[in-house]
This record gives C-alpha cells, sequence and structure tokens, in this order.
C-alpha cells in the first residue's frame, strides 16, 4: 500500500514568483520505498500566475486551487488540508525550499512512534545563507560560530523526545518554540482534532502547534528542514504581534 505525505502550501499572489524554486526542492527530494508527495497549494484570493505555473508541471503530484477571495494564511491551510489525501501533513510556505533529505528524514521521525515532530531551519537573507546550530537555539555564521547580530532562541535541554505540554512550557518560558514552525509536521487527524488552523493572521502556527503538542508527544530535531526566506513580503513583517493574538496563544487547549 503507498502512504502519502501531504505538502500544505498557502499562497498569496506576491509569493508565486518563489514556487519555481519550491518545486525543485520537491522534486528533488529522495522519497522513501511505498510512499508517495503530494503538493496542494491553496491560493489566498484569485488565480494568479501560479496557476498557470503548476499546469505547466503537468504532475499528478502537484494540486492547485485558489478560494477567489483573500481569507488569510489559516483559511487557506484548512482548504488545502481539506483537499489532501494523506494521513502525514506537513506544511511548507510558497517562500520556502525543503533542504535534502527533508522529506526521509520527517517520515523516519513519524515512523518511529512520534506523534509530531519539528526542525531547524536554514536562514536566507537575500542569498545569503545563515544556518542555525543545534535546533532553533542559535542562528550560525558562515563559518559556524555565533552571529553576533542575534540572541539565542531557546536552550538545547528542549531538543529531542518532546512530552505533552513540553513545547508549551518552552514557549511561556523562552518566548520562542524549539524548533521552526514553518517546519511542522504531524498526522491530519490530529489537525482536524484541534479544528484546524484560528483564523489569525499571524502566529496561527504556533496556535496549532502547541494545541497538538499539549495533547501528543513529539521529537525536536537539531537538523535544519527548510530554508527560510526572508524579504519584505513575509507576514510575519506585514503583522506585527498584538496582545490580543498572545492571548489567543495562550488560551488555546491548555493543559
Amino acid at each position: 500500500m503507498t502512504n502519502e505525505l501531504s505538502l500544505l502550501t498557502a499562497l498569496s499572489s506576491a509569493h508565486a514568483e518563489y514556487l519555481t524554486h519550491t518545486w525543485n526542492s520537491i522534486s528533488a527530494q529522495d522519497v522513501p520505498v511505498g510512499w508517495e508527495v503530494h503538493w496542494y497549494i491553496q491560493e489566498d484570493g484569485p488565480a494568479s500566475a501560479a496557476r498557470s505555473f503548476v499546469d505547466s508541471l503537468n504532475s499528478p503530484f502537484v494540486h492547485y486551487a485558489s478560494s477567489n477571495r483573500p481569507g488569510g494564511p489559516a483559511e487557506a491551510r484548512n482548504l488545502a488540508l481539506t483537499r489532501a489525501q494523506g494521513d502525514v501533513v506537513m506544511v511548507l510556505d510558497a517562500d520556502d525550499t525543503l533542504t535534502p533529505g527533508a522529506i526521509t528524514r520527517t517520515i523516519s521521525l513519524l515512523d518511529e512512534s512520534n506523534l509530531w515532530c519539528g526542525f531547524a531551519a536554514i536562514d536566507d537573507h537575500n542569498g545569503q545563507l545563515s544556518q542555525r546550530d543545534t535546533g532553533y537555539s542559535r542562528r550560525l555564521g558562515s563559518a559556524s560560530s555565533p552571529d553576533p547580530r542575534y540572541a539565542p532562541f531557546v536552550p538545547e535541554d528542549w531538543l529531542g523526545h518532546s512530552e505533552r505540554g513540553d513545547i508549551r512550557r518552552c514557549w511561556e518560558l523562552c518566548g520562542y518554540l524549539p524548533f521552526h514552525p514553518a517546519t511542522f509536521a504531524t498526522f491530519a487527524r490530529f489537525i482536524w482534532d484541534v479544528g484546524g488552523w484560528p483564523a489569525l493572521g499571524r502566529d496561527e502556527d504556533t496556535a496549532v502547534i502547541l494545541a497538538i503538542s499539549d495533547r501528543h508527544h513529539g521529537h525536536v530535531s537539531h537538523e535544519p528542514n527548510v530554508v527560510y526566506r526572508h524579504h519584505n513580503h513575509q507576514t510575519s513583517r506585514l503583522v506585527p504581534p498584538i496582545d490580543e493574538r498572545l492571548a489567543f496563544i495562550e488560551r488555546r487547549l491548555p493543559r
């Protein structure tokens, strides 16, 4: 029997230009025997050049839909989830790319009785890559020395096996998750169990991660699974944090 890993991508028209790079990183992945990877692109608003791009691929593994009107990244992810056929779901932002081996690492961890997993990331600042060290704890320069521009995120103690509630405790103590939220992977049924991504303009990924990790154990890996692109059209830059949003996340399915 073939298992499907469903990649969910919420797309805004401003990010359509990055899809070629995203697709190249997906198609270059080594997929474990017995598995298929399907990419579900959900455009948040009217169809853009992304539709033509997907049509040009002519791939049975790439699925595109548009919602015709903007509803935000949470709605787009939820709509993509309704179309996904895989038991395993992995988020992939349209402006990011997978690192080599990302799919294999994800499937391997979920095959080891982990119910979710999260990974480190490599920052891409206009083509200048800066890799973070173990987990999400610190960004490193090209010489593998601490980059003085950035402070540590969280201690390395949060890496490895993670019991229920550990991720929330890390977030409350350190102000950050111990992995990059854009690398999260889990089983589709757990996302449905917590009601999908909440209607937030930002941090909807953190809200889902906390809700699921409050209920289930998982694993935090030190290996980078995505190259995270920094640019002026990022949601995290366009929508600043607000107290009301943070209060919602804190109250979402508390322990």
